[in-house]
């Protein structure tokens, strides 16, 4: 079982750090479970580091020119390769509990 998990962000540069690693530690429960993950941010044509600092933090990175979060999320979307997408905003702080609920979720 593969887990995308997917960022849309515009002018994030000031969260996204500590979102990435709230994400990267969250992802654990995937490991745990035996399955792979990633974590794809789209820079939804952002004027500050966004794209630059998702990248620095060993997120894969693609570009949305069109200011908009839904055309955000499906330009993330369609880089995916996980068979199960989560969605989370670039301020956001998920749990490894939580992404272990998802685990449980999934499997039932």
């Amino acid at each position: 079982m593969r887990v995308s998990v997917v960022i849309p962000a515009f002018n994030e540069e000031k969260l996204l750090g500590g979102t990435l690693q709230a994400i990267h530690a969250a992802c654990i429960a995937f490991t745990e479970a035996g399955w792979s993950s990633e974590i794809i941010v789209c820079d939804n044509n952002s004027s500050d580091r966004t794209g630059e600092l998702a990248l620095a933090a060993g997120a894969k990175v693609v570009r949305e020119p069109v200011n908009q979060i839904a055309r955000a999320r499906n330009t993330g979307a369609a880089a995916a390769t996980g068979d199960w997408l989560i969605f989370v905003d670039a301020d956001s702080q998920p749990s490894r509990e939580l992404f272990a609920d998802v685990v449980e979720v999934i499997r039932s």
